[in-house]
């Protein structure tokens, strides 16, 4: 499944508010919700998700009354992938 990188630069919202929402996200079923990284004080977060394709992502957001500003298809790579190997 293709991976999406959201941004999103939300009012200020307490934890307690965000938590609840991703609680209601983790059991999202049309797509799946990775992981997120966030800064409470800048009022931005950076969630990926595995999802068919970005309209979808866009659909779950909009019935979650979630904002968002992006949502970027991306690859995954890491250090792993790149370290010289003698095999």
């Amino acid at each position: 499944m293709p991976h999406y990188l959201t941004i999103h630069n939300a009012p200020v919202l307490s934890r307690r508010e965000i938590e609840s929402r991703w609680a209601v996200l983790a059991e999202e079923r049309r797509a799946l919700w990775v992981k997120t990284w966030y800064n409470l004080s800048d009022c931005r977060r950076f969630c990926w998700w595995d999802a068919p394709d970005g309209a979808t992502l866009e659909k779950i957001f909009s019935d979650h009354g979630v904002n968002w500003e992006e949502i970027v298809k991306v690859n995954i790579t890491g250090p792993s992938d790149w370290r010289w190997r003698e095999d």
